[in-house]
């Protein structure tokens, strides 16, 4: 008996042994104090299998996820197991408040915060703003704008990180930037692969699959950063052994975009220069830049082109400018309404997009406003890019319905009314191609429901006005055998004034 039970003992023990030679816990420190936080949690994981309350592999696992895209509310998870260990890490409360952010648990977040004040740590001196940050986000949060998100589908986006979605105003180039496996480069230090830019079109109905553009892409860092409304100029931001990240342009040749060129004068300086864009008019560039002048960390700077192409010295604009971050600047084509990326001001938590008016009467800008819950969301959102007739918006999302890490989104703002099309319909005999002036036409929804019945004008024509969809139509005239059609209606079409569509009938 004594035999036996020292068997099953050596056999535990023996198990256990093999299981933790098999995760060297060196391994996933090592990880993560490279900063490759996505390698490093399956590593933690598995210890975690073995030695399920070891508080080091908890907290550091739990930071894992929140220094990554893939799931941030996770951390909740390992940090709560933690919370009920008598031994926790200094910063614990500081980094659960934030995990209970990507969950929108504000109220915990800020009860969490309130824990971490009895005994502060480093991060002391950001607990009163982040409270005070967290009250708004909870009332951001509980007044969502009316949107519809609709992912782009795997044409587009991949298990990988996809991101800074541009598009020109007739949404029919759509340019952003992947880490994907297809990158030219090999896997960088976190664990993901370079970033390059891919383009994709659209027609109306559907995305193209995306392809690279190989003219721009290198084995280092590529983003675009910006496109023109026209979609014909292109900002890039370059980060190679060289250059520690400068913007450069490049311009619309046929099918694709020529070699990108370094900004000269007045943007690029020994700081880093994230991001740029260009004016409707091509006179005036806003950028962001960690270079002198601003409050601190990226600001926003301006512009304007002289007389002999060059651009002038730049300005800070620091009416909007923080101690924090400011990234992403995007002047609307009204040339009045600029769109930034801030995580100096109050938000959902990390970078919130904003926008903010300029006032003729005080030659200044106004107080930037924060778009609002889904648009901005508890992750980094940095960029969005509006349709022209603002009814759709692009931008990056981390949703339950993506693909793993952050994805391209198409976002229909319900509040802004669809521009119907307008159609022209002729019927004709199909033998003889004579205008047949007495028919009638029923149309369809998708649902089979009756959207409008519609008698021919005298001179045989059909005015009608659809909204982007798929119908069918029933085309009716004595002595004429019934006509079926299906109507594609795309929301390009109400950008082409009179659209004109011929059925024909046969007898």
């Amino acid at each position: 008996m004594k035999k036996g039970i020292l068997y099953i003992v050596f056999v535990i023990v023996s198990g256990w042994s093999m299981v933790q030679a098999q995760v060297d816990p060196r391994l996933a420190d090592d990880l993560f104090k490279t900063t490759n936080y996505l390698d490093a949690i399956p590593q933690y994981k598995k210890l975690l299998k073995v030695d399920p309350t070891n508080g080091k592999y908890l907290f550091n696992l739990a930071l894992c996820y929140l220094k990554t895209e893939i799931d941030r509310g996770k951390a909740v998870y390992y940090l709560e197991k933690l919370g009920k260990l008598k031994k926790k890490d200094k910063e614990y409360y500081f980094y659960l408040a934030e995990a209970y952010t990507h969950r929108y648990e504000y109220d915990k977040s800020i009860a969490a915060l309130k824990e971490y004040k009895k005994a502060p740590g480093k991060y002391a001196e950001k607990v009163e703003s982040l409270i005070f940050g967290y009250e708004l986000a909870k009332e951001l949060y509980e007044n969502p704008i009316p949107v519809t998100f609709e992912n782009l589908g795997e044409k587009i986006n991949s298990e990988y990180p996809d991101y800074y979605p541009f598009v020109s105003k007739d949404e029919k180039i759509l340019v952003f930037t992947s880490r994907r496996k297809e990158s030219k480069g090999g896997k960088e230090f976190d664990g993901y692969y370079p970033s390059d830019i891919f383009m994709t079109k659209f027609n109306g109905f559907s995305f193209s699959p995306a392809k690279p553009v190989t003219s721009l892409n290198t084995s280092y860092d590529e983003q675009c950063v910006s496109l023109s409304d026209d979609g014909q100029h292109m900002f890039i931001y370059f980060d190679n052994i060289e250059n520690a990240g400068d913007i450069y342009e490049s311009k619309k040749s046929g099918a694709n975009y020529a070699r990108k060129k370094k900004i000269k004068e007045g943007v690029n300086t020994k700081a880093v220069e994230t991001a740029s864009s260009l004016s409707a008019d091509g006179n005036t560039l806003f950028f962001a830049s960690m270079k002198p002048g601003g409050k601190g960390g990226l600001d926003l700077f301006m512009t304007r082109k002289l007389p002999d192409g060059s651009w002038a010295e730049s300005q800070p604009i620091n009416s909007i400018n923080t101690e924090g971050n400011e990234d992403f600047p995007f002047l609307s084509d009204d040339g009045k309404t600029l769109y930034f990326a801030s995580n100096g001001y109050p938000g959902l938590g990390g970078y919130d997009v904003y926008k903010t008016e300029w006032d003729q009467k005080t030659n200044n800008w106004k107080s930037p406003q924060n778009l609002g819950y889904p648009l901005n969301s508890s992750y980094d959102d940095k960029v969005i890019q509006f349709s022209d007739d603002m009814k759709h918006a692009y931008l990056t999302a981390v949703r339950p319905e993506g693909y793993g890490d952050r994805d391209i989104y198409r976002v229909t703002l319900e509040e802004v009314e669809k521009k119907p099309a307008l159609f022209i319909f002729n019927v004709k005999d199909g033998t003889t191609s004579a205008p047949v002036k007495d028919g009638f036409i029923i149309i369809f929804d998708k649902n089979d429901e009756i959207v409008g019945e519609y008698k021919a004008s005298p001179n045989g024509s059909f005015t009608v006005i659809l909204q982007p969809g798929t119908y069918s139509l029933e085309i009716e005239a004595p002595g004429y055998k019934l006509g079926t059609q299906t109507l594609k209606v795309s929301e390009f079409d109400s950008d082409k004034g009179m659209n004109m569509k011929t059925f024909t009938l046969g007898k």
